[in-house]
């Protein structure tokens, strides 16, 4: 199997989408690991263990793409997770027509 498929067969496990940030991944994936532990696990203890194992080794296959992706800190990259204020600032500035009207 290739690299890709793998990434992408451990994004299903986890039912990632296809962005994320890493924290809702963490969150996403330490759910399903309580959910599967099989001490804590609402299952048999054997359908846990099985399912902790394919789900650590899932998590693995993850964790070493984010470790070794690029994060790009291209401007126009950053550009696409401006908040509403500074996209308002940055399109039309400290213009007095768009200024607060009850001043």
């Amino acid at each position: 199997m290739k690299k890709s498929e793998k990434i992408i067969q451990a994004k299903e496990t986890f039912g990632l989408k296809e962005s994320e940030t890493i924290r809702e991944i963490r969150r996403k994936i330490n759910s399903f690991l309580k959910e599967w532990h099989p001490d804590t696990g609402k299952h048999s203890a054997e359908e846990c263990k099985e399912k902790s194992i394919h789900l650590i080794a899932a998590k693995e296959i993850i964790m070493n793409y984010l470790d070794n992706y690029k994060i790009s800190f291209k401007e126009d990259e950053i550009e696409k997770y401006k908040s509403p204020e500074e996209f308002w600032m940055s399109r039309f500035g400290d213009d007095h027509i768009w200024s607060d009207l009850e001043k």
